[in-house]
């Protein structure tokens, strides 16, 4: 909303209120501009769902920028589930080494409290385990990496690699803020080059 600005109380104009000696501080008129995205919440009106779906199914790998209170990334998420998509929401911290843990056999060690044994466990990979386990009427799946701003270039650069690796996976990683809802294709924001894919 726009709002005229630069009027400070200084300007504001000091007249009579009809005492003798008393003076009081009378607001100038101000005039207030609106359009129609803010009747109706400019949040709302986003124009670019279609591009948004056009990227992801060219690029493949998206990094995104969200506002800081959030909210705007479910609308987009909705998107690709109406379009068929299954998700796999995971968080970049603790997420150990993304190629082991997305795409081979791992071990997992719990925290050892006392005097139990120290184990480890050994799981599938996790993206094959849940592709194995897609709908048949599934357009894919999409890896949903939150909080990618503390991942490595080389961690990005696999992340971007990975829908070559696995054709029915698409890639959305959060890398930060920014006052509107952007994306850009993960191969750029990690320094690899369009012909590398």
């Amino acid at each position: 909303m726009a709002v005229a600005t630069g009027l400070l109380p200084s300007a504001w104009a000091h007249v009579s209120v009809g005492r003798p000696g008393g003076t009081r501080r009378k607001r100038p008129s101000v005039t207030v501009r609106c359009g129609i995205a803010d009747l109706i919440g400019g949040d709302l009106v986003k124009l670019d769902l279609g591009r948004w779906l056009t990227d992801v199914e060219k690029h493949k790998a998206l990094a995104i920028y969200t506002p800081h209170e959030g909210g705007y990334e479910g609308r987009y998420l909705t998107r690709l589930r109406y379009q068929g998509y299954q998700f796999m929401d995971l968080s970049a911290r603790g997420l150990g080494d993304p190629e082991t843990t997305l795409t081979k056999i791992h071990s997992v060690c719990p925290a050892h409290l006392g005097r139990q044994p120290i184990v480890s466990w050994y799981y599938p990979p996790e993206v094959d385990y849940r592709l194995s386990l897609l709908p048949p009427d599934a357009k894919g799946l999409v890896v949903w990496v939150i909080e990618a701003k503390v991942l490595s270039k080389a961690e990005l650069q696999f992340l971007a690699l990975l829908p070559s690796l696995r054709p029915k996976v698409r890639v959305i990683a959060e890398c930060g803020n920014w006052r509107k809802f952007m994306w850009k294709p993960l191969k750029e924001i990690s320094g690899l080059s369009p012909e590398s894919a």
